[in-house]
């Protein structure tokens, strides 16, 4: 089976040849994607808010962030929710900058609007910032945790950190002390 070297690195297996234009120049060709950002913004932990204790994880799509807290759904500007966090709540926050197509933007913002239309009671467990996030970003096909180290199906703000770190999709991070 003939391989090739990624420009990551990753070793590539040849699985099939398709000529689509005529030409003798056999060499991989690459493949330009409209691609755009979205950034995973995670806040450390709140012994005193409700459901906060472990901290407080949201998406941030167009410039437009959303998140799942205890009363319901918040959809804010980045900056208005960033002086929130810093300011108003006195938490640091850590912005994790993955890459996606605008079709995977697209999927994730219909899904974030389906979940605020149903707008299901809130559960440390099932229905959290963290659970919440991390299910918009599977949708779009961006694995933002890793499963096997779970806590009783719960997925934690640092379980987010800890699988966005070592994300694919990772191009950029920010931090957002508490002023």
């Amino acid at each position: 089976m003939d391989q090739i070297k990624s420009p990551s690195g990753n070793t590539l297996s040849k699985v099939a040849t398709k000529t689509t234009t005529p030409t003798s120049d056999s060499t991989p060709k690459q493949v330009h994607v409209q691609t755009d950002t979205i950034e995973v913004i995670i806040s450390d932990s709140r012994a005193i808010s409700m459901g906060s204790q472990f901290g407080h994880s949201a998406i941030v799509i167009d410039g437009v962030e959303y998140g799942r807290a205890h009363p319901g759904w918040d959809q804010d500007t980045k900056e208005h929710y960033l002086h929130r966090q810093q300011v108003s709540m006195r938490r640091d926050s850590w912005g994790y900058v993955l890459r996606v197509t605008i079709t995977e933007k697209q999927k994730m913002l219909s899904e974030i609007r389906r979940r605020m239309v149903e707008n299901k009671p809130y559960s440390v467990s099932d229905n959290s910032c963290s659970s919440n996030v991390a299910e918009v970003l599977e949708i779009a096909g961006i694995q933002a945790y890793d499963p096997r180290f779970e806590f009783m199906d719960t997925i934690s703000p640092a379980d987010l950190m800890i699988g966005l770190k070592h994300s694919k999709r990772l191009v950029g991070q920010n931090v957002y002390p508490k002023k």
